[in-house]
């Protein structure tokens, strides 16, 4: 995996981004995306598509092609994917990955592809972006540890007071949705275990704990596969959650088959693409 390159000078901040969902690897979803970066982000220099975990960094053949192919087609359209980790990721790569750091703390995992590594933090407009991977796998019972599981999906306490040790931010990025963000839920499968439901409500109160430490006034998501923006109360003022984002007064959640056209420089705003 080579290094990222560092940006150049004189590349401005995007006033407009795509923010997408889970894609889990799957090329020919992810290809549909990437095509319409030209169109969506039509008047942007530096264009850019935040993916928010589960994009599928996966070892062998398959997962070489994938990441050849969206490389390609960002190429194509003059565009860079950012990508928060999810809980379906080789964290063996990524971990391998993480030691070769390029411009910005972003880690290029392919040409036009960086992974934003939990904790990262970037200013656009002079707002600062935190970026927070991890999530709990639901079905671990089904998944085979360091094949298609790892336990490093999780985020660990330590890395928790490290996040928080940041300071306050007012963009927060996440895979998971914290725990603030209510959701109704249907009966689980039975393959889901009682173990795994636990830790799945651990881990969204840990991002909350993260979220009320730092403060966001916004939220973006992943993970729910649902899409959807709602005004959230954290305690501190209203946050936005959105999925794929959350906003902390408007919470933003992200679903893979409805990216969102978020105009991040002034007021920030988000619109799901109902059409898509």
């Amino acid at each position: 995996m080579a290094d990222a390159p560092e940006m150049r000078a004189a590349a401005p901040p995007p006033q407009r981004i795509l923010v997408a969902g889970d894609w889990h690897g799957d090329q020919a979803w992810a290809l549909n995306v990437i095509k319409r970066v030209p169109q969506l982000l039509a008047a942007e220099r530096t264009r850019l598509v935040l993916q928010l975990g589960d994009f599928g960094i996966w070892a062998g053949p398959d997962g070489r092609r994938y990441l050849a192919a969206v490389g390609w087609a960002l190429e194509q359209v003059g565009a860079q994917l950012w990508f928060l980790d999810g809980n379906h990721e080789d964290f063996t790569l990524l971990d391998a990955a993480a030691g070769v750091v390029g411009g910005g703390g972003r880690v290029q995992v392919a040409p036009g592809i960086f992974h934003l590594p939990r904790g990262h933090r970037w200013a656009w407009h002079g707002r600062t972006w935190l970026a927070c991977g991890g999530g709990v796998s639901l079905d671990r019972a089904a998944r085979t540890e360091g094949r298609d599981w790892w336990p490093q999906e999780e985020i660990t306490p330590a890395q928790a007071a490290a996040i928080t040790g940041g300071g306050r931010v007012e963009v927060l990025a996440c895979h998971d949705c914290p725990s603030g963000v209510r959701h109704a839920f249907g009966r689980p499968p039975r393959g889901w275990a009682p173990a795994d439901l636990a830790r799945n409500d651990a881990h969204r109160q840990r991002l909350q704990q993260i979220a009320d430490a730092v403060q966001p006034a916004h939220v973006l998501h992943g993970h729910l596969h649902r899409a959807y923006q709602r005004d959230c109360d954290f305690g501190y003022g209203l946050a936005s959650a959105k999925p794929p984002a959350i906003r902390a007064g408007p919470a933003v959640g992200a679903d893979r088959f409805k990216p969102l056209a978020a105009t991040i420089a002034g007021s920030c705003s988000w619109t799901s693409m109902s059409r898509w």
